[in-house]
């Protein structure tokens, strides 16, 4: 297992490696050059001359790219438009995409796998062709669509939930000291808003991750329960609730796991869209807003990080797989 880690490991660095190298060319691709964005006003302009120096722009690209990536090595991402550093801006917007993906994603899995199973359960009965039909409209729902008929039903028509940012106006930033205190004050009113702000853009990312996740889990599970083992298993006289949730859902459930690391970039473009939608200051947003703004040093960080994570994911699967295995 150790050398499966370490190899995996390895070829995790040379296709990071590689995509550094495409997505430095890309950048370097914009009109006038990564360090655009800084020329909007003339306070910028000392910041872009910093910035065309700091990444060597009157050198051949090849040092450039070295420079680059000596400094990402370093932890160094770089100042963004604003004048804060990039791993500032960062790791501001980084709670509200992981409270957001963890809720939305925890719910996702809950609502899924039971559907599939039951829906395998119930083969071609009423209840299994709905569900079918149901899942398919997901599918093809697109998410900005989605995000703006629940903004235009829920919110604007009913005036039930609140359509956009993360917090109320009057009410501190997530995840930041104040809202710590206030929370400590006043723990109803400060979770009561947060959560009544998260419900739109979750249930934006889960109507598309349910129609999916279910499907595959109603897929596997037919595979297995029409194995020899389950057959075995019935003929014992064993409950048919052990049948079901101890020998048949324990190995349906593997293929799930290979398909919850493909989910993962899937669900940064998900992001992307639906914090925009929504006005969800979190890294989609992030990322939307610097990449229509020109801020490339912090477009370039986010998709080195994004990358990252994709290959982690992807490699805590297999040995996740592994052990479930």
């Amino acid at each position: 297992m150790t050398t499966y880690i370490v190899r995996r490991l390895l070829q995790a660095v040379v296709v990071l490696f590689g995509l550094s190298i495409v997505f430095f060319f890309i950048v370097h691709l914009a009109p006038n050059g990564p360090c655009t964005g800084f020329a909007q006003n003339a306070r910028q302009v000392n910041q872009q001359r910093v910035c065309r120096l700091r990444l060597g722009l009157d050198k051949p690209l090849p040092v450039q790219y070295g420079l680059w990536l000596n400094n990402y090595v370093h932890g160094d991402f770089g100042i963004d438009l604003s004048g804060q550093t990039v791993t500032s801006a960062i790791l501001g917007a980084l709670p509200v995409t992981m409270a957001l993906a963890i809720v939305s994603y925890f719910f996702q899995q809950l609502i899924a796998l039971p559907l599939g199973v039951f829906s395998a359960l119930k083969q071609y009965s009423l209840f299994d062709q709905l569900f079918t039909f149901v899942s398919y409209v997901g599918l093809s729902m697109p998410t900005f669509w989605l995000g703006l008929m629940l903004i235009l039903i829920v919110s604007v028509h009913f005036h039930l939930l609140p359509s956009q940012l993360v917090m109320s106006p009057n009410l501190p930033t997530f995840w930041t000291h104040q809202w710590f205190v206030a929370l400590g004050q006043n723990p109803g009113l400060i979770l009561g808003d947060w959560a009544r702000h998260i419900i739109l853009p979750a249930v934006t990312l889960m109507v598309v991750g349910i129609a999916g996740d279910s499907r595959f889990m109603r897929a596997s599970m037919l595979d297995v329960i029409n194995q020899d083992y389950i057959r075995t298993a019935k003929a014992k006289g064993l409950s048919r609730r052990i049948v079901i949730f101890k020998h048949a859902f324990r190995n349906a459930i593997l293929p799930i796991i290979t398909n919850i690391a493909l989910f993962l970039p899937a669900l940064v473009g998900g992001f992307i869209i639906t914090e925009s939608v929504f006005t969800y200051t979190g890294l989609g947003y992030l990322f939307f807003t610097s990449l229509t703004a020109g801020d490339y040093a912090i477009v370039m960080a986010l998709l080195m990080l994004t990358s990252l994570a994709v290959l982690l994911a992807n490699l805590l699967a297999d040995l996740t797989y592994a052990w479930v295995d």
